[in-house]
C-alpha cells in the first residue's frame, strides 16, 4: 500500500466515524437537524440520514473484511464511491441543501470532511483497480 492510499483510508474512516457519530446524535436529538416545514420532507430527511449511515457502515465493514482477508476491494470501493457521489448530488439538487444546515459539532465535522472523503474514496477505488487489474 502506498502512503497516499493510507492517508485516503484514514480520511474515509474519519468521515465514516463522523457520519455515525452525527447519526447517533441526530437520533438522540429526536430527528433531522434541518428545519423543514413539511412533515413528509422531515421524515424523508430523517430516513435518508439513517439509511445512508447504515449503507455506508455496511459497505465499509465489507471493505474492512476484504482488506484484512487480502481479497480484491476495488469493486466495493467503486460502489461506495458511486453511492457517495449520488448522495452528494442528491443533497444539492433534490433535497435543496437540507443536510448542509448543520448546527451541531458532529454535523459540521461531517460537512468539513465530506469533500475530502469524496476525493479520497475515488482515489482509493482508482488505485485499487490499478493494483488489482494490472496483470490483466
Amino acid at each position: 500500500m502506498t502512503n497516499a492510499y493510507n492517508i485516503a483510508e484514514i480520511i474515509v474512516f474519519a468521515f465514516a466515524a463522523a457520519v455515525l457519530l452525527h447519526t447517533f446524535s441526530v437520533i438522540e436529538m429526536g430527528g433531522a437537524e434541518a428545519i423543514i416545514t413539511s412533515p413528509v420532507a422531515y421524515q424523508m430527511a430523517q430516513d435518508l440520514v439513517y439509511y445512508r449511515a447504515a449503507i455506508t457502515g455496511g459497505l465499509l465493514s465489507l471493505y474492512i473484511y476484504l482488506r484484512f482477508s487480502k481479497r480484491p476491494v476495488a469493486k466495493v470501493l467503486a460502489i461506495i464511491s458511486l453511492i457517495s457521489w449520488i448522495a452528494f448530488v442528491e443533497d444539492y439538487i433534490a433535497l435543496d441543501n437540507i443536510f448542509f444546515l448543520a448546527e451541531s459539532l458532529s454535523g459540521k465535522a461531517t460537512q468539513i470532511l465530506r469533500p475530502l472523503y469524496l476525493v479520497a474514496i475515488v482515489y482509493m477505488a482508482s488505485d485499487s483497480f490499478g493494483r488489482e487489474y494490472r496483470h490483466g
